[in-house]
C-alpha cells in the first residue's frame, strides 16, 4: 500500500486547550512562560475530539477520503470538500471550525490505492481555562480503502498558529505554533475511534512572560486513549474529553 507523508492532521484541527492535566507536584517548568503541565494540557486538547482535535478530524478526513475512492475520478483526479465544524449546543466547551479540503486520487500501475490531500481550517476555541483563535494547514494520505480492507492508514502533518488567552491560573495570553506529524494511524471502518498509531510534536510560541518550547511523542493505544510525552515528562490523555494525568 502506497503512503506518503500527510502534513497536518486535521483535525487533523488542532486546538490550544481545555481540560485540565492532573499534576503531581507543581508541575515542571521549561523556562518562565509555561509550565510542562501547561504544555501537556494544550496537545492533549488538540488531539481531543471533545475540543474539535485531531481524533475526531482525523474521522473526517477518511470518510471524505472513501468517497473519493468510491467515486473514482480518475487517477491524479481530484475532489473538494467544505464544512464547519462546531461544538453541540450548551457544550461548556464551545469551538467552530471551518475547513476546505482537496482529494486526489492515487493510483499503482493505474489501478486506484489510496488518496491524498491538503486542507486548509480557521476558527476559534473557548473552554473553561482558555480560548483561541487559530488557522491551521495540512496534508495527508489515506490507505485501507479497498473493500477489502478493514481498517484505514492515516499519515500526515499538522502545522497550526494562534493566539491564546488563559482564564485560570496565571491568565496569561500570548501566541503558539503547533506542528504534528503523524505516523500509520489506524481507524478501523465502520468506527469513529483511533487504534494505533504515533504522532511526534513540536509545541513553541510567547506570552507576556516570555517565550516556551516543547516537543515530545504521542502514542494512541486504543480505547480513547493516548500515552503523551511532553519533554520527557509522561501523560494519559482521554481522547474525548481531552483530560490527561500524569503517568
Amino acid at each position: 500500500m502506497k503512503t506518503t507523508n500527510f502534513l497536518k492532521l486535521p483535525a487533523i484541527v488542532l486546538l490550544l486547550a481545555v481540560g485540565a492535566c492532573s499534576k503531581s507536584n507543581n508541575g515542571s517548568t521549561v523556562d518562565a512562560s509555561i509550565s510542562t503541565d501547561d504544555a501537556a494540557n494544550i496537545m492533549a486538547n488538540s488531539v481531543s475530539s471533545g475540543s474539535g482535535g485531531m481524533a475526531g478530524a482525523s474521522v473526517d478526513v477518511t470518510a471524505n477520503a472513501q468517497l473519493t475512492f468510491n467515486a473514482n475520478p480518475g487517477c491524479g483526479g481530484t475532489k473538494t470538500y467544505s464544512f464547519n465544524r462546531q461544538s453541540p449546543q450548551g457544550a461548556s466547551v464551545t469551538y467552530s471550525y471551518s475547513f476546505n479540503y482537496t482529494y486526489t486520487l492515487n493510483c499503482v500501475n493505474n489501478v486506484p490505492d489510496n488518496v491524498s490531500g491538503n486542507a486548509t481550517s480557521t476558527g476559534s476555541y473557548d473552554g473553561p481555562s482558555l480560548t483561541s483563535t487559530d488557522s491551521g494547514t495540512l496534508t495527508f494520505n489515506v490507505g485501507g480503502l479497498a473493500q477489502s480492507s478493514t481498517a484505514y492508514s492515516v499519515n500526515g502533518e499538522y502545522k497550526r498558529t494562534g493566539s491564546f488567552t488563559q482564564k485560570t491560573g496565571n491568565m496569561r495570553k500570548g501566541s503558539s505554533n503547533v506542528d504534528i506529524t503523524v505516523t500509520s494511524l489506524s481507524i478501523p471502518k465502520g468506527g469513529s475511534t483511533i487504534a494505533s498509531g504515533s504522532a511526534t510534536f513540536t509545541l513553541s510560541g510567547t506570552s507576556n512572560n516570555g517565550s516556551f518550547s516543547f516537543n515530545g511523542t504521542i502514542t494512541f493505544t486504543g480505547n480513547n486513549q493516548a500515552n503523551l510525552v511532553v519533554n520527557g515528562t509522561a501523560y494519559v490523555v482521554n481522547l474525548v474529553n481531552g483530560n490527561c494525568t500524569r503517568s
